[in-house]
């Protein structure tokens, strides 16, 4: 006859349980069965028993969440951790120092034994972490001497090992140090019958490691002196010595900041404007002339003017760091924080030598400024500007059917500018576009198009955020609040939205300016920015900064090398110190371009000219391009102008006129080899005709069309 199996002991205790008037559901069982060590099956136990057990496991619970804390708080070197269930485990943390008079201590931790295990038993089960709490700490102190003295031979011998670690190291001891205190840091060695044997395990690898740290360490430190990261804003010796004033003239689009930087500008015996884009170099430079003054611009691919001006208007990026000045504007301070083109405005917040530097920008960038100024031991008075026309959200969306003349339709892309556009166009309306991709000449035509009213309702990017006079502009419509940012899509920052909404209602052409979305979605994230939500800080505050020809040769010297990709990602990863209030650009496409850009058997500094070009990283056939020019370059030959087919569609002309912007930037820098710029220059004019006429032919001819069919009214 079968034996008749024993029955679950978690049966039998919800049987008890439901006796002593509990829900079976309201006590883990299973927990209940391992705090009264009882086995799997028929596990026979006296009603009292549970009742008594029950009561533990509570106070044991209650004391879980908040006498163990209490006691290793009264109780120095004492540890708890909460294990499933509620259950303590209680360890004490021995500190055994290593050196004398730096901090390197091993911790260990040993399990409480004796009276120390039955003290914390008995706080548990009555939830008193004050229960014999004078007993306990004698009892811990006892538990941490003995396991010193048990370890006290190894310890000597470790301390001997480091110690002849710091004279091969020598003058990089504090690196290994350091090094040594945050893996030690990083490790707990529990007691065991082997623990010096496991220690000394662990540690051998360690202390390698800190070595070859600090050998690393001590040639990194040289390098960063040589290339001037370790003292950045000294570096700046001319600014240095003008102990200069920053005034920041800060506020929203629209609020006259600029132009009263542009006052004090042109009031000063010298001085100098720096612009985020060619555009407004261009239209300051010829602000500053139609003063009267001996006025001169800069950019990247081109100087005009005078020959020895008293003022100059420039991109930021070809900022004179050498000559003083009285008086410099940085205008859109707040692009310092923007990884591609931000060491640009940290080079001109640092260095720029003017007895005064006038910062323009929103408020998101006060703190950075304010940072600055402080790094550099500099004066900072801000002024806030306020906006001189009301903005206004409308609460309803306008669909693109609704738009109306004086309207400005904002997208994120240049395939969005165009749907939008044709849209528009089919419901009878006459569009001026704008888009990054154009350029400036063709931006500030299509611009004047919408200003003079030949064009109605203006399409355009953000593109519009900075540098274009946009009178009639009454309202800004968003058809969209996200944007792809080279990296991945998200939403528009509030200071984005900021910049974009702004445009609308120029004071002197309109009394109010107003905002709208094309759709629901689109209304609270422009509601929330208009409403003053600052946007959100960036985890990384650093600034932004590109090595210069001074910090190309270094690395490459140090390195031994002539790879301009292996010169860069050194500099990216290895040439800024913990701490440091800098932090490369964005390098990714740069790198892409120097891997091409190597094959050429170019000097390092020449290698350096052609990465930074600016064409369009992303387009194969310029990157196809740029490598057939430095190699005509490495060559030592002439480098002549660009055929192109002018009958070519609109974004073969855009690429056009792009790669001719490239050919002229590099003929400033190499004109012995780029020798065709006046052809190039008649070249991209052409190509810039042909996008005007094309986008303003297709501004109005699907209206017409429309209009002349039968019945369409």
């Amino acid at each position: 006859m079968a034996r008749k199996r024993a029955q679950p002991t978690v049966d039998i205790l919800r049987d008890v349980v439901a006796r002593l008037g509990l829900p079976p559901r309201s006590v883990d069982i299973e927990a209940l069965r391992l705090h009264l060590d009882l086995p799997e099956f028929g596990g026979y136990v006296e009603d009292a028993r549970v009742g008594k057990g029950l009561r533990r496991m509570k106070a044991q619970s209650a004391f879980a969440r908040t006498g163990a804390a209490a006691v290793s708080k009264s109780v120095p070197g004492l540890k708890v951790t909460v294990a499933e269930n509620d259950t303590l485990l209680w360890r004490v943390r021995v500190l055994l120092p290593l050196l004398d008079g730096n901090r390197l201590d091993v911790r260990v931790e040993v399990p409480l034994e004796g009276v120390a295990a039955e003290i914390v038993a008995g706080m548990a089960e009555r939830n008193d972490p004050t229960w014999r709490i004078e007993t306990l700490r004698p009892a811990v102190a006892e538990i941490t001497a003995r396991t010193g003295q048990t370890l006290h031979a190894f310890i000597e011998r470790l301390r001997d090992a480091i110690t002849g670690d710091l004279r091969e190291v020598g003058a990089d001891a504090v690196t290994y140090i350091d090094h040594m205190d945050r893996s030690l840091r990083s490790r707990v060695f529990h007691a065991g019958p082997n623990l010096g044997r496991s220690m000394s395990d662990t540690l051998a690898p360690v202390r390698k490691r800190a070595k070859v740290v600090a050998r690393e360490d001590s040639r990194l430190r040289r390098l960063r002196d040589q290339v001037g990261f370790g003292a950045y804003i000294e570096k700046f010796t001319v600014a240095r010595r003008l102990g200069r004033r920053i005034i920041f003239h800060m506020g929203p689009t629209n609020s006259g900041k600029t132009y009263a930087a542009l006052q004090l500008l042109a009031a000063a015996p010298t001085g100098t404007y720096l612009a985020p884009l060619r555009l407004l170099a261009l239209e300051n430079y010829e602000g500053l002339a139609e003063r009267g003054l001996k006025a001169g611009m800069v950019t990247g691919e081109e100087v005009l003017g005078e020959d020895r001006p008293t003022h100059t208007s420039r991109t930021i990026e070809t900022a004179d760091l050498i000559r003083p000045v009285d008086v410099a504007v940085i205008d859109e301070i707040q692009m310092l924080s923007d990884p591609d083109r931000g060491w640009a405005w940290t080079n001109a917040l640092f260095g720029i030598p003017a007895k005064t530097v006038v910062v323009c920008g929103s408020d998101d960038a006060l703190a950075a400024v304010r940072r600055a100024a402080e790094a550099a031991n500099e004066s900072l008075e801000v002024i806030t500007f306020v906006r001189k026309t009301p903005l206004v959200l409308l609460d309803k969306p306008v669909p693109l059917e609704d738009v109306e003349p004086g309207d400005a339709v904002v997208a994120f892309s240049r395939r969005a500018v165009h749907e939008n556009r044709e849209i528009l166009v089919a419901a009878g309306h006459s569009v001026a576009t704008i888009y990054g991709a154009l350029s400036p000449e063709v931006r500030r035509a299509e611009a004047a198009r919408f200003r003079t009213g030949e064009a109605t309702v203006l399409v355009t990017t953000d593109a519009i955020g900075m540098g274009l006079n946009l009178g009639p502009l009454k309202r800004i419509v968003f058809s969209a609040t996200r944007k792809w940012d080279g990296v991945g899509e998200r939403a528009l920052t509030n200071s984005e939205i900021r910049q974009i909404a702004g445009r609308a209602g120029r004071f002197g052409h309109q009394d109010v300016g107003y905002v709208a979305a094309t759709d629901a979605v689109g209304i609270e994230p422009i509601r929330a920015a208009l409403a003053g939500a600052p946007t959100a800080p960036a985890a990384d505050t650093r600034f932004f900064v590109r090595p210069d020809l001074i910090a190309i040769r270094s690395v490459a010297e140090e390195m031994r090398t002539a790879s301009l990709r292996e010169v860069m990602t050194h500099f990216a990863r290895s040439t800024f110190y913990a701490g440091s209030p800098f932090q490369p650009s964005a390098l990714d496409e740069i790198l892409d371009v120097a891997k091409v850009i190597d094959r050429a058997a170019l000097p390092i500094e020449e290698k350096f000219a052609f990465s930074v070009c600016p064409v369009n990283r992303r387009d194969e056939i310029a990157i196809a391009m740029l490598e057939r020019w430095a190699q005509a370059r490495a060559t030592r030959t002439t480098v002549p102008a660009l055929r192109v087919n002018l009958s070519g569609e609109l974004d073969y002309q855009e690429r056009t006129v792009r790669l001719a912007s490239a050919y002229l930037w590099l003929s400033r820098r190499f004109p012995e080899t780029f020798d065709d710029d006046e052809q190039i220059r008649a070249m991209r004019g052409r190509a810039n005709a042909v996008i005007e006429k094309h986008l303003r032919e297709t501004a109005t001819r699907k209206a017409e069309r429309r209009r002349s069919r039968p019945g369409v009214r």
